[in-house]
């Protein structure tokens, strides 16, 4: 039987990394599982997200809307949901923030406050919700439909810019072999004897060639002024 005294001191724990615990980003506590953030309002008027434990401005819960990432902010004394005053504090500075990014035209404004206790107002918050998601989806459709317009024009530019490249090298070429053969006769009388069969072998007038090459790039930089 031992005679050593067990130690009184308490053991300090270990790190969570050392002892195998999951990281918040991996544990899905950043939200990035889909779960909901819990942010927090301090009477110092700071922002604390639980999840990534850091302070946060109102632009950082913009990127958060803009990402889909559920959240919640919650009066860190109280305890009471406030997410819908922090949403309308947003909404207030985004509205005010210059004279052509606001959302809410005047007329609007004036309807919208008209609407609070009337007899339809219930019917208000489901129909801007509905509104604003079938918005949303036109707008996803329509950017895509641009997307492969954009694409589309982009291959064409391409591929004109690519014959029209292959048409002025066509016609260097033949301007190249119409001068040689024009300086071949000056060649021959300078002392070289020409033979039947030379003469034979001399290459054709290329007028005709040339003229069809010259109405090739005619038509495509035509096309490439319309595409601009």
């Amino acid at each position: 039987m031992s005679d050593a005294k067990s130690d009184p001191r308490p053991t300090k724990a270990a790190p969570a990394a050392k002892r195998g615990r999951p990281s918040k980003k991996e544990s899905g506590q950043d939200g990035s599982d889909g779960s909901t953030i819990v942010i927090r309002k301090y009477p110092n008027r700071r922002l604390y997200n639980t999840a990534s434990s850091s302070y946060i401005k109102l632009d950082d819960i913009v990127d958060l809307i803009a990402d889909d990432t559920p959240f919640v902010i919650e009066d860190a004394k109280t305890g009471e949901n406030i997410t819908r005053s922090i949403l309308n504090q947003i909404i207030y500075e985004r509205e005010n923030g210059s004279d052509d990014a606001f959302h809410f035209p005047l007329e609007f404004q004036k309807q919208l406050i008209g609407m609070y206790g009337d007899s339809y107002s219930k019917m208000v918050p489901d129909y801007l919700t509905q509104s604003l998601s079938l918005f949303a989806q036109e707008r996803e459709k329509m950017g895509e439909a641009m997307t492969k317009a954009v694409g589309t024009a982009i291959d064409r530019n391409a591929r004109a810019m690519m014959d029209f490249s292959q048409a002025l090298a066509k016609q260097n070429m033949a301007m190249f072999k119409r001068s040689w053969s024009m300086f071949l006769p000056t060649l021959n009388q300078s002392g070289t004897e020409t033979t039947p069969q030379a003469d034979a072998e001399k290459p054709a007038p290329r007028d005709a060639e040339l003229e069809n090459i010259q109405a090739q790039i005619d038509a495509l930089q035509s096309r490439l002024k319309d595409m601009s």
